[in-house]
């Protein structure tokens, strides 16, 4: 199936690891063109490395960049734009969580999750607006998670974030719909990316990593019996960049192997 993703620039805010790379290897894979950025240079460095399977040098750009400073990301989406003449997509993909409850989060904690999942898609649809415009429209996929519907107490700075975000794309979606820009969001349950694997060699690093994600599957009582693969969740992002989802806007896509509850 021809996606149309020839020759298209899609820019993805953090897309050093975890689904964010994968979403650029399938990107690059149906012949678009990938701009990533991240805060580590070292890990910077292998991404690139990694994409090369995938695609041309020529068709990769790669930069460090710290999501919540505006500068950052002007400076890495003018880049982008530069380097390939023009920006047709943006998937905002950075971010991690913070796990406590209430009186267990400090300020500092809650202004991280805040500046992660406000400012810095704030920042990258500023900066990313008059360049899908000049394009005649393109697309915006916001990284969510079931969090947003669904709030856990062990969570609460992070959840709550989440559901701002939630909020904050479904009146983008309206607002820039008059700019044939499609705002869509895709919401995470248990994925296993290098976020949970850190999880894992800390909590049990000598565990068999299957043995640890069916268990972990088993816990959370995801319906589907098992966490969800980075790949599941990339594959449904191209989707909606595509132009096979030239009428999805405002939606949110849950790849959470039923796990959702919420209407």
């Amino acid at each position: 199936m021809d996606l149309g993703l020839q020759g298209r620039v899609a820019v993805i805010m953090g897309g050093t690891s975890g689904v964010g790379l994968k979403t650029a290897e399938m990107f690059l894979a149906e012949g678009a063109k990938v701009a990533i950025c991240g805060r580590s240079a070292e890990r910077m460095e292998s991404a690139q490395t990694q994409l090369l399977s995938f695609g041309e040098k020529a068709d990769i750009f790669a930069s460090t960049c710290d999501v919540t400073s505006k500068s950052d990301v002007d400076s890495f989406i003018n880049g982008t734009a530069e380097r390939f003449g023009g920006i047709d997509i943006l998937v905002n993909a950075a971010g991690q969580s913070v796990m406590g409850h209430f009186f267990d989060i400090t300020d500092e904690q809650w202004e991280e999750q805040i500046q992660l999942k406000f400012f810095a898609i704030i920042y990258a649809v500023r900066a990313s607006h008059p360049h899908l415009l000049k394009r005649g429209g393109g697309r915006i996929i916001n990284i969510n998670a079931t969090l947003a519907k669904e709030p856990e107490r062990h969570m609460i700075a992070t959840a709550a974030a989440r559901a701002g975000l939630l909020n904050l794309s479904k009146t983008l979606s309206q607002e820039l719909a008059f700019d044939n820009i499609l705002v869509n969001s895709v919401s995470l349950g248990l994925i296993r990316t290098d976020q949970w694997e850190r999880r894992r060699l800390k909590n049990a690093p000598d565990m068999d990593p299957e043995e640890y994600y069916g268990d972990l599957a088993k816990k959370r009582n995801i319906p589907l019996g098992r966490v969800g693969e980075a790949e599941e969740v990339a594959s449904v992002i191209v989707f909606l960049a595509s132009d096979k989802a030239s009428y999805v806007a405002g939606s949110t896509i849950e790849t959470a192997g039923a796990i959702g509850k919420a209407l």
